[in-house]
């Protein structure tokens, strides 16, 4: 999948989303922030499970659905303040290449 089909199918959908249309920059945000915090919920449960301490556990897969919501709320965002998602990664990625010398650079 490339990023501008995620754009294209995000947008679609959040036409479709009853109440999207109250959303704005700061609930992006939020909602971003609450998927990071998934995600890293999944990992400590994943490492629970790994260590054998007690408690809930997950697996790879929660872990992956997790960044799969992460990257579409990324995504919800940088539409919110018009940023390709695509070009926004390629550019820091690039930039810290050359920042630590290193020559892996995505053209």
């Amino acid at each position: 999948m490339r990023f501008v089909d995620l754009r294209r199918a995000n947008r679609a959908r959040q036409n479709e989303w009853p109440g999207n249309e109250k959303t704005d920059l700061a609930f992006r945000a939020l909602e971003v922030a609450g998927e990071a915090g998934e995600l890293s919920e999944a990992i400590k449960k994943f490492l629970r499970a790994e260590r054998g301490i007690h408690g809930n556990t997950a697996t790879k897969e929660d872990i992956a659905d997790e960044i799969g919501d992460l990257i579409v709320a990324l995504d919800l965002l940088a539409d919110e303040l018009g940023i390709e998602l695509g070009h926004s990664a390629k550019t820091k990625f690039n930039a810290t290449s050359a920042k630590y010398g290193l020559k892996t650079v995505i053209m």
